[in-house]
C-alpha cells in the first residue's frame, strides 16, 4: 500500500511539474504575442500583428465616460489592421502593464492595463482584455475588447 502511495504521489508531482511548465510557457507566449501586436502597431506594420488574428477575431470597445458606458458594434480585426497601415505618420503608441494571463492550454484570457499615445501626446487609457484559442499548437486571437477614458487614468 505505501508502495502503490508513493507511486502516486511521484506521478501527481510530475504531472503537476509539467502542467506548471506548460502554464508558464503559454503564459510568455502569449505575453510576446500581445507585445509584438503592440511593437506592429507602433511601426506601422500589420505583418506582425495580423498572424496572431484568428480569421474569425472579434474587437469592441467600450467608451467610459461621465454620459454613460457605450459599446463599439462587434467588429473584426481588418478595420484596426488598416488603420494601422495607413495611420497619418503618428506613432500609435499602447503602452501596457501589470499582465494577467490565465491559460488552461486550450483557451487563454489576457489582462492588462493601458495607456494610448498618439506621437508624444496622452489620448486615453483603460483595461485590454485579449481572448486566446490555441489552434495547430498556436496561440490566436478571438476576441479583444478594451475599455477607453480620458479621465481618472492613473499615471
Amino acid at each position: 500500500m505505501k508502495k502503490i502511495l508513493l507511486i502516486f504521489i511521484f506521478v501527481l508531482s510530475i504531472s503537476f511539474s509539467a502542467s506548471s511548465q506548460d502554464y508558464e510557457s503559454d503564459s510568455l507566449k502569449i505575453a510576446q504575442i500581445i507585445h509584438t501586436i503592440f511593437d506592429g502597431m507602433r511601426e506601422s506594420d500589420t505583418t506582425k500583428m495580423a498572424p496572431y488574428m484568428h480569421p474569425s477575431v472579434k474587437m469592441q470597445s467600450l467608451k467610459v465616460d461621465k454620459n454613460g458606458n457605450k459599446v463599439s458594434p462587434l467588429n473584426g480585426a481588418q478595420g484596426w489592421l488598416n488603420a494601422v497601415a495607413t495611420n497619418n505618420g503618428e506613432i500609435w503608441n499602447e503602452q501596457v502593464n501589470n499582465f494577467r494571463i490565465q491559460s488552461d492550454g486550450a483557451i487563454a484570457t489576457a489582462w492588462m492595463d493601458y495607456e494610448f499615445y498618439l506621437g508624444d501626446k496622452f489620448s486615453h487609457c483603460g483595461v485590454n482584455s485579449f481572448q486566446f484559442i490555441k489552434i495547430d499548437n498556436k496561440w490566436k486571437i478571438i476576441y479583444i475588447i478594451d475599455s477607453r477614458k480620458t479621465e481618472n487614468c492613473e499615471k
